[in-house]
């Protein structure tokens, strides 16, 4: 097998298994908005009871400033159960808190507006998701039931440990290249300074 055959077997590898993190991160679940990490509930997701605040973290921290942050949580008929001031939190500068007072089973959706800092800028976005809740999942006594954000985040850590698995094979298959590459050409310097001793 020759260095340029071994060349593009490991460039195919490399360009195969990049396309499968690159798979991999787009069907992570992220949210409708790049910026927004986490939701608590998580979009998508159905609970057995209302909770009495959303929280909504973003990869960059929330500008300080008064009413520059509008959140509006609507339930199934349109009527709003938020109280209208979402507050920053103590514990962190990237984290929105939200009150409500939802009641009854029925889709609740969250639309939100926030104003983050990026590069000493401001970088306004806005985006919505909605999520589900449903008294009737509230187990009986003794039981208990996997929350269905449960059941993403388990899926998500499967998603970024066979990521960071490529990763490693990746560098893995780079190395060996260069360990290859670099022994063929010290093999092909030998006879030459062999020669060269013997004269």
């Amino acid at each position: 097998m020759t260095i340029r055959t071994r060349f593009i077997g490991v460039l195919l590898t490399l360009v195969g298994a990049l396309a499968a993190v690159l798979a991999l991160a787009w069907l992570s679940p992220t949210g409708a908005s790049e910026y927004l990490i986490q939701e608590e509930p998580e979009r998508g997701a159905t609970v057995a009871e209302a909770p009495h605040q959303l929280i909504l973290t973003f990869d960059r921290p929330l500008a300080q400033l008064k009413n520059a942050h509008f959140v509006e949580v609507t339930d199934g008929n349109g009527y709003r159960v938020d109280d209208g001031y979402p507050s920053i939190s103590s514990y962190s500068l990237r984290t929105l808190i939200v009150p409500i007072h939802a009641e009854g089973d029925g889709r609740l959706t969250v639309d939100y507006q926030v104003l983050l800092i990026e590069g000493g800028e401001h970088l306004q976005i806005s985006a919505s998701y909605d999520f589900t809740v449903d008294h009737s999942l509230t187990p009986i006594e003794g039981e208990s039931i996997e929350a269905p954000a449960t059941a993403k985040s388990s899926q998500a850590l499967v998603l970024w440990t066979i990521a960071i698995m490529l990763g490693i094979a990746v560098a893995g298959a780079l190395l060996y290249f260069l360990r290859m590459a670099t022994g063929n050409s010290r093999s092909s310097l030998e006879p030459t300074n062999r020669s060269v001793f013997r004269d």
